[in-house]
């Protein structure tokens, strides 16, 4: 036989538990007119058959049908024998802030199709902070309906959600805001600020709130390799460019290039990848027409310069920008420190890629 309860509460909470069901084993008797003890940083959920009876917040209660209004029809149609006791399953949950640390397991995809190579493989760790909101929603949507749910059943369910909402809201806005795989890393404050915003829509569906974001967020150091694999717009010489400049990256004797992020070494991949690319073009078309013709290939000249100067290659000093552009070296680092004119520094020395300067150039 059921036992009869004319109190219901949580005595005590395990440290690291979320949610308690009372009575913890089997169903209940609860009488009406009992009494109902909700402490500070819960909220009570009765439920009975899947649906919900009623959500009470901290205080104490009184059960009656003025605050429980289903039973009054459950009790006309005789579901209780007549007795002035119902039985119902309550669901204690936790409202206080739940911490949690993430990080991820693989690679985040994000897209940019207008930007090339059209995706970056992100990587991030950090923590959030989030809390319930609506009890109801949080127990169906964590199928929490158990005696007791911990922080870390609750936290497995949460991370690959997570990882799905960030790929998402990154990808909208790595598209609205035109953001590549450099913009991407060097963006991550606002990128925090501004998904707190875009996921809680994505939290309010599973009943929660998201207090606090703070991910730092990086690209993969095979970002290019990840996409390409995954049939993004990119070839196997960009795979092998960027592999070298990784290797660079990563070699102790490299200097300041072991420190410069992933964002920046991604740019410049995709502008090596890009002459790379050109270059093997125009060899294949003059290897084509020498076959047609009967005569030596001939490389294709170099492509002319604005302002008269030599011939560019494809990396130079700023010394021999200013010579090709014909102006002034310090012209040349002002527009550099100024951020018009990319290069990458390594050590105390600047170099720009060829691409980067016809690009301000072109500007």
């Amino acid at each position: 036989m059921a036992k009869i309860f004319d109190r219901v509460a949580v005595e005590s909470w395990q440290r690291d538990e979320v949610v308690q069901k009372f009575p913890p084993q089997g169903l209940g008797d609860i009488k009406l007119g009992s009494q109902l003890i909700v402490n500070p940083g819960e909220m009570a959920v009765f439920v009975r058959g899947g649906e919900a009876m009623g959500t009470f917040t901290p205080g104490r209660h009184t059960l009656t049908t003025e605050n429980l209004p289903i039973l009054t029809d459950w009790f006309e149609k005789g579901l209780f024998g007549g007795k002035n006791v119902f039985t119902a399953d309550v669901y204690f949950v936790k409202t206080t802030d739940l911490t949690l640390k993430w990080g991820t397991v693989n690679p985040i995809i994000v897209e940019h199709p207008e930007r090339t190579p059209g995706a970056s493989a992100i990587v991030g760790n950090g923590t959030y902070i989030t809390k319930v909101k609506d009890p109801w929603r949080f127990l169906n949507a964590m199928d929490a309906f158990r005696p007791s749910v911990s922080f870390q059943e609750i936290k497995s369910r949460l991370d690959p959600m997570l990882a799905v909402m960030i790929a998402d809201k990154m990808s909208e806005l790595a598209i609205a805001k035109g953001l590549g795989p450099a913009q991407l890393q060097s963006f991550t404050k606002e990128l925090n600020d501004l998904l707190v915003g875009l996921l809680q829509e994505e939290f309010d569906a599973i009943g929660m709130v998201l207090v606090n974001f703070a991910i730092n967020m990086t690209l993969h150091p095979d970002s290019l390799k990840v996409v390409t694999n995954m049939g993004y717009g990119t070839t196997y010489i960009q795979k092998q460019q960027a592999d070298a400049l990784m290797a660079a990256a990563s070699n102790p004797s490299g200097g300041a290039l072991s420190e410069v992020g992933f964002g920046a070494m991604g740019m410049a991949a995709m502008q090596q990848q890009q002459l790379i690319q050109q270059q093997l073009l125009q060899q294949q078309q003059a290897a084509q027409q020498a076959t047609t013709t009967g005569q030596a290939a001939v490389p294709p000249p170099a492509a002319p310069v604005a302002g008269g100067g030599s011939a560019m290659p494809d990396v130079m000093t700023p010394e021999q920008a200013a010579e090709i552009m014909q102006v002034g070296l310090p012209d040349v680092m002002a527009a550099i420190e100024a951020g018009d004119l990319k290069a990458k520094k390594i050590g105390s020395a600047y170099r720009i890629s060829k691409a980067n300067l016809e690009e301000f150039l072109g500007g």
